[in-house]
């Protein structure tokens, strides 16, 4: 991987025969933006639709396994399915800074 790196970077340093317009430049880096804002809007919609899945799979664990005669025992759930779904989801980001992060870091 690190000689890749270094083929493509060496062959941005070589001069071309040929020059490309003044435009060409702002045209790849608006490319560039537009791609990662695109990218970086399907990134929030996961992890927000990857939460509410959570949170609503907790509910529904709890409220299956609990016995509901009222709406206040329903108020006294919510807040136990709200922190099941939100200790997963921390679980589930500490693993993906802490871990595979720095795994993904030595293997490059």
């Amino acid at each position: 991987m690190k000689n890749f790196d270094k083929i493509v970077e060496d062959g941005l340093k070589m001069e071309t025969d040929f020059k490309l317009g003044l435009e060409f430049k702002d045209k790849v880096v608006k490319l560039i933006r537009k791609r990662e804002r695109v990218s970086q809007r399907k990134f929030y919609f996961l992890i927000v639709f990857g939460m509410i899945t959570i949170v609503g799979s907790g509910l529904g664990v709890v409220l299956y396994f609990a016995e509901l005669q009222s709406f206040e025992s329903l108020r006294q759930i919510v807040p136990l399915a709200v922190l099941v779904g939100s200790l997963v989801a921390g679980i589930q980001y500490l693993d993906k800074k802490l871990v595979k992060d720095k795994m993904f870091k030595q293997l490059a």
